[in-house]
């Protein structure tokens, strides 16, 4: 609904407009004209701002704290609020070219504006495709910061997600940028519950049994001491692979994601303990000297 305020400046505008013209003063009228068309795009800009925010704020709301939904929402609200500043400048630099009596500029102006916009689909495909492909990564929740992935052939902490490009922190503090449009298949290690597979080697003429049970009964100890951060009991697996340098044992536990490397550590840790203090061997290297007979 219109306020009287606001037809009160309706109709005043022309009057002063007609009041300018015969005075000879028409170009001050055309400057008011013009700040009043760019003060009005200010104020449109930071209306839709405002109610992006509070729908966004609306809706985080009903998200039960979800960081990751937060995230993908308020990365959407800035989208949009950057885009409706462009078209309410773009329309304010219209109208002010056309107060200026330049219309046949104006139509230049937009004839430009689809070519350029030609030019640059065709100029910057690499580009447009990075955007896409990182506005439905967001959208979809392929990924957030914190995650544990492996994106195309970098493994690391996700450190940050743009609508361009991911950036992805490797454990030797490494900082890797990888364009969004490069990514295509992307690993992630922190959704969901993980299989730690804990495997350790003897040697062949060890005994497999008691080392299995040995091997079991670590993880079990393991497992009684995490069990409390969603970890379930150990499973026995068994015996994996017979070379001549030794036999391979595996046995695997259920963990919450980002906790089977910290299970499989120490599993290993305590195991290898409980092997030396029973005489239980593990595979070692062999170096074979040979004497080279001289003529």
């Amino acid at each position: 609904m219109i306020s009287n305020s606001s037809l009160g400046m309706g109709l005043l505008i022309p009057l002063l407009d007609d009041y300018m013209a015969r005075l000879n003063l028409g170009w001050i009228s055309t400057i008011i004209n013009i700040v009043l068309v760019f003060v009005l795009a200010r104020i449109l800009t930071q209306l839709a701002g405002r109610i992006l925010r509070q729908i966004c704020k609306r809706s985080t709301l009903r998200l039960n704290q979800d960081d990751t939904a937060i995230r993908r929402m308020e990365t959407c609200v800035t989208l949009c609020q950057g885009i409706a500043k462009y078209v309410f400048y773009f329309i304010a630099a219209a109208i002010a070219i056309g107060e200026l009596g330049l219309t046949s500029a104006m139509a230049s102006m937009l004839a430009a504006a689809g070519i350029g916009t030609l030019a640059l689909g065709i100029g910057a495909q690499s580009l447009i495709g990075d955007v896409v492909s990182g506005f439905f990564m967001l959208f979809e929740d392929e990924l957030a910061v914190g995650d544990y992935v492996l994106v195309a052939g970098v493994e690391g902490i996700v450190e940050e997600v743009t609508l361009r490009t991911v950036t992805v922190r490797g454990f030797r503090g490494e900082k890797n940028i990888i364009p969004n449009g490069q990514i295509t298949t992307i690993v992630n290690y922190s959704r969901d519950d993980y299989v730690a597979v804990i495997e350790l080697s003897i040697a062949p003429e060890a005994d497999p049994d008691r080392a299995l049970e040995i091997l079991y009964e670590e993880a079990v100890a393991v497992y009684e001491s995490m069990k409390d951060q969603g970890v379930q009991p150990p499973e026995r697996v068994g015996i994996m692979s017979v070379t001549d340098r030794g036999v391979t044992l595996r046995v695997t536990m259920k963990a919450s994601a980002m906790q089977q490397w910290t299970i499989a550590r120490e599993t290993i840790r305590r195991t290898r303990l409980r092997y030396k203090a029973e005489g239980i061997k593990t595979p070692h290297e062999t170096v074979v000297l040979r004497e080279e007979s001289r003529c």
